[in-house]
């Protein structure tokens, strides 16, 4: 692999945004089609955590040979980012899609939460330059508990994507290289 100084990434803007499931990737990432939602103002010290589950490895073999193959166990994904804004649509991505609004508007929490199932895109711009992640179809709920330690930071909502296999794909996410804009 070549050293290419143009592919370091230094996040200095960014969105996260929402769409209905299987929405396609947008062909211009600097301006996404209507049906692209941003969810709101997020973290300017937390802005992305990509782990992942699973993928332990397993080595099988015979008598003849006891490293013969090694076998992964199912890998999942997850990104996770902090919410700062505590309106409606965002305390129903922390508190599950189910959440019900009460008479004077509140966010009636439920007993079963169900997470937001939509397609996510977060777009990460570097100058003149772009990089994006992309999930046709993944899961959106609380990602850890609330914490507000003073008051001289924003609180935030901590937010968990779980990226799941859409339709006939054989992937769950997609992360576009880094570009130029436009």
């Amino acid at each position: 692999m070549a050293i290419n100084d143009a592919a370091v990434l230094q996040i200095n803007a960014g969105n996260y945004l929402t769409a209905p499931t299987d929405t396609a990737l947008p062909a211009d990432l600097a301006a996404p089609e209507v049906a692209w939602t941003k969810v709101g103002h997020t973290s300017l010290e937390d802005i992305l955590n990509l782990s992942s589950e699973g993928g332990e490895a397993t080595v099988l073999g015979t008598l003849q040979n006891k490293a013969l193959r090694t076998t992964y166990s199912t890998r999942t994904d997850n990104l996770k980012f902090t919410l700062q804004q505590f309106d409606t649509a965002s305390l129903k991505l922390y508190f599950g899609s189910n959440a019900t609004l009460g008479s004077s508007g509140e966010v009636q929490v439920p007993i079963n939460p169900v997470p937001t199932t939509c397609a996510f895109l977060a777009i990460f711009l570097d100058g003149a330059n772009v990089f994006a992640f992309y999930a046709p179809k993944a899961e959106i709920f609380r990602g850890d508990d609330i914490s507000v330690s003073d008051t001289e930071s924003l609180a935030g909502l901590p937010l968990n994507v779980k990226p799941l296999v859409s339709g006939s794909n054989d992937w769950t996410f997609a992360i576009t290289p880094l570009g130029e804009v436009g």
